[in-house]
C-alpha cells in the first residue's frame, strides 16, 4: 500500500511540474513558431504577420516566439497549406488560387467580384466558421484573411478595358477559373511564378497578367507592363495559415491571446493596406506607369462573364464550397 501511495505522489508531482493543460512550454522553454513568408519584410502581408507576432510575444511574456523566414527562404508561396500542414513552417500566408485544384471548395473566392471590396471585413466574419471547418481537414487552423484589394490587369501595350481586349493576348494567370475566363475571352493563359514575370514580359513570352498592387510594385513590373487596369473588383483571398497541431498545443489562455491579436489585426490590416496601395499607385505613376479605372459599364462586362461560371463552380465545390457560395451571395459585387 505504501508503494502505491509513493508512486501516486510521484505522478502528482510530475504532473504539477508542467502546465495543467499538459503543454510543455514556458518563458524559459518557449514555443517557437516558424513563419514561412514568401513576401519581403516591408510588404504589408509580412508586416501584418509580424504585428500579430509582436502582439502574441508581448502578451504571452515570451512563452511564444515568432521566427520569421522572409522571401520564400523556408517555403514557397504555393506551399502555404501543404508545408504548414506538415510542420515545415508553423505559420504562412498565400492566395487560395494556388490550392483550388486540391481544395475546390475554395473556388468561389477565385471568381471576379465574389465579394465587394468595401464589405471585406463583414465578409470575413461571415465565412470564418466555415473556413475553420474546411481547413481542419487539412490539419490547418486558418487565422484570418489578408486584404488584397482589387485585382489589376497590367499589359505591355494597351489597357484591357473589356474582355474583347484580351483576344490574342498571352496572359499569366494563377488559377483554374482565371484561366477559364481568359480562354473564353480569346487569350492564351500561362502560369509562372511572379518572380519570372519581368523577364517573360521583356522577352515577349507573355503580354500581361492578373495580380495585385503590392506584387507589381515590389517587382517593378510596371516598367515592362505600364498599362495597368484597376478593375475595382475582388479576385482571390489570401489566408494566414497555422499548423493545427501547434494551435492545439497552445494553452487555453494563449489561444485567447492569439484571438485577441487577430481581432485587432483584422481592421488594422484592412485600413493600412488601403493606405499602402494608394501610396503604391502614386509611386507607379511617378515612375511612368499608367493606371486606368474601369467604368461601371466596363466592370459589368467582366462580372457578367465571371458570374456565368457559378453553375460550374457549384458542381465541383461540394457541400462546404456551396455554403461559401451561399454566404457570399449578399456580399457579391453588382
Amino acid at each position: 500500500m505504501q508503494v502505491v501511495l509513493v508512486l501516486f505522489a510521484c505522478v502528482i508531482a510530475f504532473t504539477l511540474s508542467f502546465p495543467i493543460s499538459g503543454h510543455a512550454y514556458d518563458k524559459k522553454h518557449p514555443m517557437v513558431l516558424k513563419c514561412g513568408i514568401a513576401n519581403p519584410p516591408m510588404d504589408m502581408k509580412s508586416k501584418t504577420i509580424k504585428r500579430l507576432g509582436d502582439f502574441v510575444e508581448e502578451r504571452t511574456d515570451g512563452r511564444i516566439k515568432f521566427k520569421y523566414f522572409y522571401g520564400a527562404s523556408l517555403i514557397k508561396k504555393p506551399q502555404f497549406v501543404d508545408a504548414v500542414s506538415r510542420g515545415i513552417a508553423d505559420i504562412s500566408t498565400g492566395p487560395v488560387s494556388f490550392i483550388t485544384g486540391k481544395i475546390p471548395a475554395l473556388s468561389i473566392f477565385e471568381i471576379y467580384g465574389a465579394y465587394k471590396l468595401d464589405k471585406f471585413l463583414e465578409m470575413q466574419e461571415a465565412v470564418e466558421p466555415t473556413m475553420i471547418k474546411l481547413f481542419k481537414q487539412k490539419k490547418i487552423r486558418p487565422l484570418f484573411i489578408q486584404y488584397s484589394g482589387s485585382c489589376i490587369f497590367p499589359d505591355k501595350t494597351k489597357f484591357l478595358k473589356t474582355p474583347k481586349d484580351w483576344v490574342g493576348q498571352k496572359m499569366r494567370l494563377a488559377g483554374r477559373w482565371q484561366s477559364t475566363l481568359a480562354k473564353q475571352w480569346g487569350a492564351s493563359p500561362v502560369f509562372m511564378p511572379p518572380s519570372e514575370l519581368y523577364l517573360a514580359l521583356q522577352r515577349g513570352v507573355i503580354d500581361g497578367y492578373m495580380l495585385i498592387w503590392d506584387i507589381v510594385n515590389g517587382l517593378k513590373l510596371y516598367e515592362v507592363s505600364p498599362y495597368i487596369v484597376d478593375t475595382g473588383f475582388s479576385n482571390n483571398i489570401e489566408v494566414v495559415t497555422m499548423n493545427l497541431k501547434k494551435w492545439n498545443a497552445l494553452t487555453k489562455g494563449d489561444k485567447e491571446i492569439f484571438e485577441e491579436g487577430i481581432k485587432e489585426i483584422k481592421p488594422w490590416t484592412y485600413r493600412e493596406t488601403r493606405k499602402y496601395y494608394d501610396e503604391i499607385k502614386k509611386n507607379i505613376l511617378s515612375k511612368g506607369g499608367k493606371i486606368y479605372e474601369l467604368t461601371p459599364e466596363e466592370k459589368s462586362l467582366y462580372l457578367k462573364d465571371a458570374y456565368a461560371l457559378y453553375p460550374e463552380v457549384r458542381k465541383i465545390s461540394g457541400p462546404i464550397g456551396n455554403k461559401f457560395v451561399d454566404l457570399l451571395a449578399k456580399f457579391r459585387d453588382r
